[in-house]
């Protein structure tokens, strides 16, 4: 099945609509939502077991962290994503092998947002790239902001680096959720800050003695954003010796005329907690949403024991370290 055969399109998304005006592309979400769960078994199970998830408060640093045992998500949160399990398996974000009851909506020429299957928070999109196309955020950071403006500040924007947390990091995708739950999103908010700045149309800050190292700019003008990131990112890759894509997680929202971004630099994919043996062994795979204090635990005594200081520890671990994320932020804050 081609994309031209699962897109769907006004008229026949028109029956769940919520009003009979042109929808914009957040009224077809919205749509898209209704037909899938009354034609996608599949995605309508998985919506019911999502209010059925259990959490846990965890405070680390003072900041909160909610660990989620959500046991469907281990089809992500174990995914094989070297080079020979790609190549072995069929792309499942590509047209061709994707359910045959799942549909999505077009954004722009080149995305189509789909409903996940697998979801963390309500109303959990993948919007994938109708091309094969490895995942990579340069040249497409631009994406990221318009999706962020055009769902509306209801949503958060995901990116997740090919070698930190895409379990697709053959095929460009990004992602969004209602951004009620999400901790960081009010941290920031309330957070003493440090290391602030605000020149040329961009505010950037990162929060004092928070639990783990991020940095969040600020802006209006897309192309004012668009170079600063530019400039964030070769200066991410030359701190960090990257060959290629520097490792990365972005968190991008929008409230009124402006953008908020969240970037979190990483220094590995998986905590060694991941790979143990035993009592010590936690199947904890973090990306931009349990970076941002939702943390997926999809096994059952895994998470009737994590603590605080393992979530303390893993972050401490899996993140930039203190010293090369100074480096970093001397040059691009």
């Amino acid at each position: 099945m081609s994309w031209e055969e699962r897109i769907i399109g006004v008229d026949a998304l028109r029956p769940y609509l919520s009003n009979e005006s042109e929808p914009d592309f957040r009224g077809l979400v919205e749509g898209l939502a209704r037909q899938q769960s009354e034609t996608w078994p599949m995605l309508r199970d998985a919506v019911a077991g999502l209010a059925r998830v259990e959490y846990k408060e965890l405070s680390v640093r003072a900041s909160e962290v909610l660990a989620q045992f959500n046991p469907q998500r281990i089809v992500s949160t174990a995914a094989k994503v070297d080079a020979a399990a790609i190549k072995q398996r069929p792309c499942f974000l590509c047209a061709e092998n994707l359910p045959p009851e799942e549909r999505g909506v077009a954004f722009g020429e080149d995305f189509v947002a789909l409903y996940n299957p697998f979801p963390v928070l309500p109303r959990h999109l993948v919007i994938t790239s109708r091309r094969h196309i490895p995942q990579t955020i340069e040249g497409n950071f631009g994406t990221l902001l318009d999706l962020a403006l055009d769902l509306g500040g209801e949503f958060f924007v995901v990116y997740n680096g090919a070698a930190c947390g895409a379990s697709a990091p053959d095929h460009l995708h990004f992602q969004a959720c209602e951004r009620e739950r999400l901790p960081i999103i009010r941290e920031i908010e309330t957070w003493e800050r440090r290391l602030s700045s605000n020149d040329s149309g961009i505010e950037t800050f990162t929060l004092k003695d928070y639990r783990l190292n991020a940095l969040v700019a600020r802006g209006n003008d897309r192309g004012v954003l668009l170079k600063w990131f530019d400039r964030a990112l070769r200066l991410l890759a030359e701190i960090t010796k990257a060959e290629s894509e520097p490792m990365i997680n972005l968190v991008a929202t929008r409230d009124g005329d402006r953008w908020t971004l969240i970037v979190f630099p990483r220094s590995k994919h998986r905590p060694d907690r991941y790979f143990a043996e035993g009592d010590a062994k936690l199947t904890v795979s973090p990306a931009a949403i349990d970076l941002s204090g939702v943390l997926v635990v999809p096994q059952p005594d895994h998470f009737a024991k994590i603590t605080s200081w393992d979530v303390e520890e893993i972050y401490a671990e899996v993140t930039l370290d203190g010293a090369a994320f100074g480096a970093w932020l001397r040059d691009c804050v």
